[in-house]
């Protein structure tokens, strides 16, 4: 069974734990510190209980990852950007999956939020294929848009309208 919920002072060394681990963070956002330390855990939970927003995803009772949505600004602020990841011993089970159902069904219900979008490195296929079956579009790929670690990559860029339906 999968719950998302706010995060705990208890989710730390998982945090750490998980987030230390070159395979889960190959993909996601620079943005997230290498080493992640005890203290970048403890601000995570700190700047995640100011957003609802931001997401545990629990397994079985056990957490095991992140969903979270962005807000744009300006004009893009009725659009946001979805992120997410599971730790490695928990990939196969279809928990990212169900989570990104969860989290958009509770999104779209909750929130004036109309569009999701996520850039997926291309050779990210698992996260692709987690979209696909939660009817994301891909709208395209975007050539050495990113660059991390002394490489460049490329993205695709999938998206989701609340109505379900391109405009």
């Amino acid at each position: 069974m999968i719950t998302l919920r706010s995060f705990r002072q208890n989710d730390s060394d998982l945090l750490v734990n998980y987030l230390n681990n070159s395979h889960v963070t190959q993909f996601i956002t620079s943005a997230i510190p290498q080493p992640y330390t005890e203290q970048d855990a403890q601000w995570w939970i700190s700047h995640s209980q100011q957003s609802n927003l931001i997401k545990a995803i629990e397994y079985q009772g056990e957490f095991v990852g992140c969903i979270s949505a962005q807000r744009g600004d300006f004009e893009y602020y009725r659009s946001a950007e979805l992120g997410y990841w599971v730790a490695q011993k928990f990939w196969g089970k279809g928990i990212a999956t169900t989570a990104v159902q969860d989290f958009n069904q509770w999104l779209f219900t909750t929130t004036d939020i109309q569009r999701l979008q996520v850039s997926v490195v291309s050779l990210n296929k698992a996260s692709s294929r987690v979209l696909a079956k939660n009817n994301f579009t891909c709208e395209g790929m975007r050539k050495h848009v990113s660059y991390k670690k002394g490489q460049f990559f490329d993205e695709e860029l999938w998206s989701l309208l609340k109505s379900g339906k391109e405009r």
